[in-house]
This record gives C-alpha cells, structure tokens and sequence, in this order.
C-alpha cells in the first residue's frame, strides 16, 4: 500500500520537472524547440521559442439534454373504451379498417383487433392512432380512478 502512494508522488514529482534538465518546475514555461511542446524550469526556458499559457482543455461534447432538464410526465394509461373511441373515430372519418391500417403503416387485422379488444395497443400504436384520428386514448391514470 505505501508503494503504491510512493508511486503516486513520484509521478506528481515527475509531472513537476523540467523536461530538459529534470530539476524541480516551480513556476512552470513552455516553450518550442524543433517543434516539440515542451514543459520547463525558468532557467530552460531561454533554449526554445516561449509559447503563451496551455491552451484550454476541450469540453466534452455531450448529446441531448443536460440530466437537470429532464421532465417528468404523469403517469398515462389506456382508457378503458379504448375500441369504441378507435371505431367511432375511424367511422366518423369515413375510414375503413384497410384504410386506416395503410395511413398508420399497420395491418388492417391488427386495427380489427383493437375494435374488437382482441389486442390492447401498446404505446407506440396508441401514439399513431390518437396522432391520425385525432383522438385521445392516454389518459393520466388519476384521471380514470375519478370517473369511475
């Protein structure tokens, strides 16, 4: 356990020194010479071409929001009549199944299925379907235990 500690402070130590002579950097310098960066005691400092501060290190690129900004949304479910608000929708747009499957890029048995509550659409479909018809089937779930 010590070496490993000691092994720690000597790479702090030899973060510290000057690249050319190895004595101890105080006040550290870069400076160029043949093209190569190099970190050096004040006394080194006149055997290359001084450069001005490091340059900053580069933020990471980070994709979507920040974590902070994300938001909660309540709780959805089903309704309940689901099918009913489907079928009326559909009839009232003058759609037939085949129809109404080829605009939401479904099979028509799969939207014969839901009129008849042989399938219960997962979220994805719910999506398309209110999107299309214009209806709303997600409801937030404090929303169905008043009504009843």
């Amino acid at each position: 356990m010590s070496q490993t500690r000691r092994d720690g402070l000597e790479e702090e130590k030899m973060a510290l020194t000057c690249e050319i002579c190895g004595r101890p950097v105080s006040t550290e310098s870069r400076v160029m010479i043949d093209g190569a960066v190099l970190r050096v005691c004040l006394n080194c400092a006149g055997k290359g071409t001084k450069l001005g501060s490091p340059p900053p290190k580069p933020i990471p690129f980070r994709i979507g929001p920040p974590p902070q900004a994300t938001i909660t949304a309540p709780e959805l479910e089903l309704d309940p009549d689901y099918n009913t608000i489907v079928k009326q929708a559909r009839e009232r747009m003058g759609l037939t199944q085949e129809a109404l499957g080829r605009a939401i890029n479904e099979k028509p048995s799969v939207i014969s299925h839901v009129e008849s509550r042989k399938l219960k659409p997962d979220p994805i479909l719910a999506s398309k379907l209110m999107h299309h018809l214009k209806i709303k089937l997600l409801v937030p779930s404090d929303e169905l235990g008043s009504s009843g």
